[in-house]
């Protein structure tokens, strides 16, 4: 007689629950403690890491804290509709997708880029490349001398995808590494802030980006890299599913503030 698969399945399954964080992230007893109410400034906004506060209530008053023409996003909020209900009129939950892949089985490309190069950031000027994208972009920037004091030794990853011929920066994304940044039991990464310029003309330098930061992490033992798409973002989903991500259950939470408008305001019905 056959054996029965239904235990085999379960604990499959709550294998996969466990590893998507629908539970709470709780230290390990051998390394540091997680650092609680972790928050992480990132130039255009703060990311607050929501599975690290206890209690819904100072979520919300860091989500308050919020400074003018920035953009602050609660990430890894398991139970939004908990946390909306403590300031509705305040706070919305991002209309995204959070998409996860896995460095212990990713392998990078055999073909190589051409007609440009990825690299670390290695100057102010790289920054103010930087933010001449985003401004394109119509994304927030951040000051340039922010970025380049977060070169060494910080929770942030800036790289840069450089003309071969020209010199000049034609994309950029930022990684954040979760280890540093709040001691993350998890051994975590995310990727944030991809851009390209409009005028690039080289195919293939958003992909390339994301492979060498996903790269980038795997090198340092890092378990995964999540990151946060539009959900009718159709284009960058298909990229990131053919790189090997896999969507899991996270979500964000932000602050009401002009920035943000266009995500938690009705749009005006289409005229026929």
């Amino acid at each position: 007689m056959a054996s029965d698969p239904r235990p085999r399945f379960k604990g499959h399954r709550l294998k996969r629950l466990r590893d998507e964080g629908l539970k709470p992230v709780v230290g390990g007893q051998d390394g540091p403690a997680i650092t609680e109410n972790a928050i992480l400034d990132c130039g255009w906004g703060r990311l607050l890491f929501a599975q690290t506060y206890p209690e819904a209530g100072p979520l919300i008053e860091a989500l308050r804290a919020e400074g003018p023409d920035r953009r602050d996003i609660a990430f890894y909020v398991r139970n939004p509709h908990v946390l909306l209900a403590h300031a509705p009129q305040e706070v919305f939950l991002d209309p995204s997708h959070t998409y996860r892949l896995d460095l212990s089985v990713y392998r990078a490309a055999r073909r190589q880029p051409r007609g440009f190069t990825v690299r670390r950031l290695a100057s102010q000027a790289d920054a103010e490349a930087i933010n001449r994208i985003y401004a394109a972009r119509k994304m927030v920037q951040a000051r340039p001398d922010f970025m380049w004091s977060q070169r060494e030794g910080s929770a942030l990853t800036y790289l840069v995808a450089e003309d071969s011929t020209t010199g000049q920066v034609m994309g950029t994304v930022t990684g954040v590494n979760h280890q540093r940044a709040f001691n993350d039991p998890e051994n975590g990464s995310s990727l944030w802030c991809l851009a390209v310029d409009p005028q690039a003309t080289q195919p293939g330098i958003g992909e390339t980006l994301v492979r060498r930061l996903a790269e980038h992490f795997q090198a340092r033992g890092l378990a995964y890299m999540d990151l946060s798409v539009m959900h009718d973002n159709e284009q960058a989903i298909a990229l990131y599913e053919k790189l090997g991500f896999r969507r899991v259950s996270f979500f964000g939470v932000k602050r009401k503030n002009p920035i943000n408008e266009s995500l938690f305001t009705a749009r005006p019905p289409t005229r026929r």
